[in-house]
């Protein structure tokens, strides 16, 4: 997903660390979609794909969202889990991005795999029933994080999930990092809570928020599950 900092500059999310002369490299110079592609796509990258989709309990006929999808790493097996009733919104700013995951989910025989192209401060969804948006290292990238928060709370299903996978500071060798507590600090702003924390990773934070309402786990006394 490539996002737009401020004016006359375009701000690219990469979803690996590069080092800070590497990464302003690819912010400024924005890549062609091949060479994006396949820096997602690198082998050494660290995503746990299977894990995390476990984590999240994923059914068939939910409604997901997987906001700045890049090359779909995680679109296509999320599709799969939700699959055959459910649907997967690949959701990005670069139609050259969601050309290649509709490419990639037509290889793979998924058919349940639907492209937005979304705005700088909006997914532009086209439901307002999604059981989770999910935003996998992507967030710290969004200019406007209050406003795409927002805009994205629109688009859920009252106990639906904001699921939020970063890095704090301290775990970050480069500028890719936002730190947990501001995170809550959104979400709050908008009524969401941290429901439940996930230990898949050892260097970032995994975290689903939810709102208080229908089968929310904060329905449930006791603290924010942790797993």
């Amino acid at each position: 997903m490539k996002y737009r900092g401020k004016p006359g500059t375009r701000v690219i999310c990469l979803l690996l660390g590069s080092g800070i002369a590497g990464a302003f490299a690819w912010q400024l110079a924005q890549p062609p979609a091949d060479k994006y592609i396949a820096a997602m796509d690198n082998p050494h990258r660290v995503l746990k794909v299977d894990e995390v989709i476990a984590k999240l309990e994923l059914k068939p006929g939910m409604i997901v969202a997987d906001i700045g999808s890049g090359s779909g790493s995680f679109s296509i097996p999320m599709a799969k889990a939700i699959a055959p009733n459910g649907i997967l919104y690949a959701v990005d700013i670069d139609q050259a991005m969601l050309d290649h995951v509709a490419a990639r989910a037509k290889e793979a025989g998924v058919s349940n795999v639907r492209t937005v192209l979304g705005e700088f401060d909006d997914p532009k969804l086209p439901v307002k029933n999604a059981d989770v948006a999910f935003f996998h290292r992507v967030l710290h990238m969004i200019e406007h994080r209050q406003a795409y928060l927002n805009a994205t709370a629109r688009y859920l299903a009252p106990d639906g999930r904001v699921v939020v996978i970063e890095k704090n500071r301290e775990d970050s060798p480069d500028w890719m990092w936002l730190n947990q507590p501001d995170v809550d600090s959104w979400m709050a702003a908008i009524g969401f809570y941290p429901a439940q924390h996930f230990g898949v990773f050892d260097d970032r934070y995994f975290v689903a928020y939810q709102r208080p309402y229908g089968k929310s786990v904060l329905l449930k006394k006791g603290p924010a599950k942790k797993d």
